[in-house]
């Protein structure tokens, strides 16, 4: 037993969530989610449907006695008649066609409706990822910068030490520091806001200690190489392209209650002093009231298929719209990310370190270092939200190929015009 337990716990690592690994949490979310479980359980439902609506339905029997007086003491044999039978509706065959057809697509509807779910799944999965890995690289970046900024807090204390800087010097830097530890605060909220939504999805619990995760600083393989449009296999269009169908088959069984179904019913009965006897009787529904019973389900069925028509065409419009807005922010994070990596971040750390090296020797002044090393701060910052931007563009464009029915959105607030967000303001001076 103890064997058993030593066994079972060094086995435990390997069954471990990996969160360096998207891709197998993605899996983890798909095999786990309750709303894949539940459609997966209606597509078993939707085809258990399909042989009970082109059957027939089931003969009914009959017995009892007829003609038996309300005297029960008294029997007149003459009359009292005990008797047997069965009865069957008899369904015209281009019925339960239309039934059988449109059972059928309601269950290719319903799996469909899976697909799109299981995109949708995939893409929440990734989307908050790409924004915790960003986060994790943004914490890793100030701290770095911190080390940056404590090399400054000395020099400053030096030079003050020596008479050639005031002291204010001195207290500006710790306040930059200070804004460091605030810039800190605002990233493990928005930490906590990622892990909210993808924990959940994994069905984790909220307590779950993750690890920080490196985002890929090489995402050239991500790429859209496809039109802004949406296949003509869209599994959404696909499942409203089969509802129209499957309205398209109860107008036809609409329009057949004017060709009713007819019942035969057979019996056989008995009188003690007379020869047995037999009946057959066929019955038929007279489609009288056609104009206020038939022909106002026919208007139904084909209002519900112009509606569904409608439906793909708002989906088409819709899936358009987001995989533009996708298109179009994955080309202005590509060439961001390019001028970032090529230019900008580069050249803002060489303008820091030679800057704080003149302020070392009293070649510059204190301004000029606080400039340059918030400048290197926001753009290497900008520089992993943009690697996540342009991760989750290509993400979110997939996603919506492959079957989403609308576009995903990530928690990150939205960039300013000059390339900073909102709470990333509070860094500069």
């Amino acid at each position: 037993m103890k064997r058993f337990i030593w066994l079972l716990l060094l086995a435990q690592p390997l069954f471990a969530t990996d969160f360096n690994d998207p891709q197998s949490l993605v899996d983890a979310a798909i095999a786990s989610h309750p709303t894949l479980a539940r459609l997966r359980a209606e597509v078993a439902a939707a085809r258990e449907r399909v042989a009970p609506a082109g059957a027939l339905p089931n003969p009914m029997l009959m017995a009892g006695v007829q003609n038996k007086q309300v005297d029960l003491l008294r029997d007149d044999e003459m009359m009292t008649m005990y008797m047997a039978g069965a009865s069957q509706t008899f369904v015209r065959p281009a019925k339960r066609d239309a039934r059988r057809a449109a059972a059928e697509l309601a269950a290719h509807a319903v799996e469909r409706e899976l697909d799109s779910a299981r995109a949708e799944i995939e893409r929440d999965v990734l989307l908050a990822w790409y924004d915790l890995a960003a986060i994790d690289a943004e914490l890793h970046t100030i701290e770095q910068v911190r080390e940056l900024v404590d090399a400054v807090i000395a020099a400053a204390r030096v030079r003050y030490e020596v008479g050639t800087s005031a002291q204010a010097d001195v207290i500006r830097a710790q306040l930059q520091q200070s804004n460091l530890e605030h810039d800190v605060l605002r990233l493990r909220g928005a930490r906590r806001n990622a892990l909210a939504r993808l924990l959940p999805l994994l069905d984790l619990p909220f307590t779950t200690e993750v690890p920080p995760v490196t985002i890929p600083e090489g995402t050239d393989d991500l790429a859209i190489g496809a039109p802004a449009a949406p296949p003509d296999d869209h599994p959404a269009i696909a499942a409203l392209e089969t509802e129209v169908a499957r309205q398209e088959a109860l107008i036809r069984l609409a329009r057949l209650e004017t060709k009713p179904d007819f019942d035969i019913e057979a019996s056989y009965g008995m009188r003690p002093q007379q020869r047995d006897m037999f009946s057959v009787v066929a019955r038929i529904e007279l489609p009288f009231r056609r104009k206020d019973l038939i022909e106002p389900r026919v208007r139904e069925a084909i209002a519900l298929r112009d509606a569904a028509k409608l439906r793909i065409a708002e989906l088409r419009r819709s899936l358009t719209q987001e995989m533009a807005i996708a298109v179009a922010a994955h080309e202005e994070a590509t060439s961001q990310l390019k001028l970032h990596e090529e230019v900008l971040v580069p050249q803002a750390r060489l303008a820091f370190e030679s800057t704080l090296a003149a302020y070392q020797t009293g070649k510059a002044a204190f301004d000029a270092i606080l400039t340059t090393e918030t400048a290197y701060l926001r753009l290497r910052l900008q520089y992993f939200d943009l690697l996540a931007r342009h991760a989750q563009a290509v993400v979110n464009y997939e996603a919506l190929r492959r079957g989403a029915r609308i576009g995903g959105r990530t928690s990150r607030p939205p960039m300013e015009a000059d390339g900073t967000s909102a709470a990333q303001m509070t860094s500069m001076p």
